[in-house]
């Protein structure tokens, strides 16, 4: 088999991966373009935004009872470790000690209500992230049939997949870069075939010439440059 001919092959799976992934995308708008949808989103959004936001608080907090704890461990340990004898030293370190506490308090009172908000947040996200699965149930089921299309090409694309990894290494390297680069350009169609003696792609008349060289070797249509395959 001749490598245009492996080309032609390889476009041909290509077309029609092209054709059931523009089909599964059209399908993907239809069943996403949903206002209700798309404010379960938003909400959805904002809720995660909410649950960020006070567990960042949370662990800040968290992290200032606890620096509290060190300073009042330190300080108690000055305290009762028995290295300072001044009376007037121990009431300052006892006074001291005290302050700290009564902080502490303060700084749990502000780590127990950033607790709260935090697990609020959080029922709140899993209720918005029930809400949008169970939505997009209730969609699929009422597009069951845009559904059961979906899952056929999903099918049908892998197939293709599998068809396209056994034509590609046919392809020599070379041509395959070739190929790959008029996929780009040429809106997916690299290489077209001869139908009534023009270029089935842009429709430009062949010479017979043209048509015979295309024949042989490897050739480029004269007016929109693709490769030509002739069977």
């Amino acid at each position: 088999m001749s490598a245009t001919f492996q080309l032609y092959r390889l476009q041909q799976v290509d077309s029609q991966i092209d054709k059931a992934q523009k089909r599964l995308d059209e399908i993907q708008r239809i069943i996403e373009n949903n206002t209700e949808l798309k404010r379960a989103k938003a909400y959805l959004a904002n809720c995660e935004s909410s649950h960020q936001s006070t567990e960042k608080t949370l662990r800040q907090a968290e992290a200032e009872v606890k620096k509290q704890h060190v300073k009042i461990e330190q300080t108690e340990a000055m305290l009762y470790g028995g290295t300072i004898k001044n009376p007037k030293e121990i009431q300052d370190l006892q006074n001291k000690s005290e302050s700290l506490k009564r902080y502490l308090s303060s700084l749990q009172d502000v780590q127990l209500e950033a607790m709260l908000a935090h697990e609020e947040e959080s029922e709140t996200l899993q209720s918005a992230q029930s809400a949008l699965d169970a939505l997009k149930a209730k969609l699929i089921q009422q597009n069951s049939q845009l559904a059961g299309e979906q899952g056929v090409l999903d099918q049908e694309k892998e197939r293709l997949l599998k068809e396209r990894s056994i034509a590609q290494p046919a392809v020599p390297e070379e041509l395959l870069t070739k190929y790959d680069q008029l996929r780009k350009q040429k809106n997916g169609v690299a290489i077209s075939s001869i139908l009534d003696g023009s270029c089935s792609a842009c429709g430009a008349m062949l010479t017979q010439s043209h048509q015979q060289k295309a024949r042989s070797t490897l050739v480029y249509c004269p007016s929109c440059k693709r490769m030509i395959y002739a069977s």
